[in-house]
């Protein structure tokens, strides 16, 4: 069974979903290694030629529905695979560049081929069964494929030795409505001396690129307006070595209950953990938030069920330095375990063997 994975250029993404069981079982794709490569579209195009199964990573556009049709015309299984949601445009914080309706526009452009996508895939995978629903609206064959990680990657855990507490905000949080979350905690420790508040979001380059500054306008004026220590984003080769360097003592992940969220992944708590990194992460009153979708996650994280209670745990962990280190150490024993794609490449194998029968 030959198998080709095609890029949707979110190399992160890609990373988790395509990269990882692609190099476990043996596979080919569009990008092998998390470093840049040069391979030509005519080599793609004849890899994916070549393929039986071909594996499309977040296709977005028009360009990819049709690709998949001539793919299938030669015979070819096309498999569809995302961990995200376009349906819920309110989640992404607005500001004078990106208006309602804008967004509004340009994501009924991507839900379009997306969905038509959907509809002509011989099989969708994706992270939760929350995004599983959607997906099976369109389409019945869904596989749930969970996110993994490959220990290997991870070097080890560069140590805080200050007395200053560092804690980290990372990823999407820093550029949608959970910012409304985060925003009294950053205000709450932005003085304390015992902290500092690390927040690794939202693109570099915002005085060169306008279209940047403008897009993040409100979120780059909440950075400017509090006591923190900002890392713009980077690319996926080095954003593990980024993570490690910044030397956090907690990572907290508050989030606002909404149908984006509730369809996001435990993928942070994983990223965390590899670095013995405690997480915090959001609770939803129905349990069904990413990270209560697996209770064994539970149990090696904080999982915060009302908003009022993030300083109260996050003190917790401030105040008790011993308590920090042994449940990042125990979260990363468990995550190692429990989430190494050696451990789960085979339900890829499974799944796309079933649509060669």
């Amino acid at each position: 069974m030959r198998v080709y994975f095609v890029s949707s250029g979110n190399a992160g993404c890609y990373l988790v979903r395509c990269l990882l069981p692609l190099v476990a079982n043996g596979w080919d794709g569009d990008s092998t290694s998390l470093f840049p490569e040069s391979k030509t579209p005519e080599n793609k195009a004849r890899a994916a030629q070549q393929a039986d199964i071909v594996v499309f990573h977040r296709p977005e556009t028009n360009q990819k529905v049709e690709l998949a049709l001539n793919l299938k015309k030669l015979g070819k299984k096309i498999v569809f695979d995302n961990d995200d949601t376009y349906k819920d445009h309110t989640s992404v914080k607005l500001n004078e560049y990106f208006d309602k309706e804008r967004t509004r526009l340009g994501l009924e452009r991507v839900n379009k081929a997306v969905d038509a996508f959907a509809v002509e895939a011989d099989l969708v995978t994706c992270t939760t069964e929350w995004l599983a629903d959607e997906y099976r609206k369109l389409n019945p064959n869904v596989v749930v494929l969970p996110n993994c990680v490959d220990p290997d990657y991870f070097d080890e855990p560069l140590r805080n030795e200050t007395d200053v507490v560092r804690i980290g905000v990372v990823g999407s949080i820093g550029s949608t409505t959970d910012l409304e979350i985060v925003a009294p905690i950053i205000k709450h420790y932005e003085n304390d001396p015992r902290v500092k508040i690390v927040f690794f979001s939202l693109p570099p380059n915002r005085k060169e690129n306008p279209i940047v500054e403008k897009i993040f306008k409100d979120e780059y004026n909440f950075l400017d307006s509090v006591n923190v220590e900002w890392h713009p984003t980077v690319k996926a080769e080095v954003y593990y070595d980024k993570i490690n360097s910044l030397k956090l003592d907690m990572m907290i992940a508050p989030r606002v209950d909404n149908y984006f969220n509730r369809a996001k992944s435990n993928l942070k708590f994983l990223e965390s953990s590899m670095f013995e990194i405690p997480f915090l992460g959001q609770g939803f009153a129905d349990g069904k938030s990413p990270y209560q979708t697996n209770p064994e996650d539970g149990k090696y994280m904080t999982i915060i069920m009302d908003n009022k209670d993030w300083i109260p745990e996050m003190e917790k962990l401030i105040t008790n330095k011993e308590l920090r280190r042994e449940m990042g150490r125990k979260a990363k024993e468990y995550v190692s375990s429990e989430y190494n794609i050696e451990k789960h490449a085979h339900k890829w194998e499974e799944a796309y063997e079933k649509l060669m029968q």
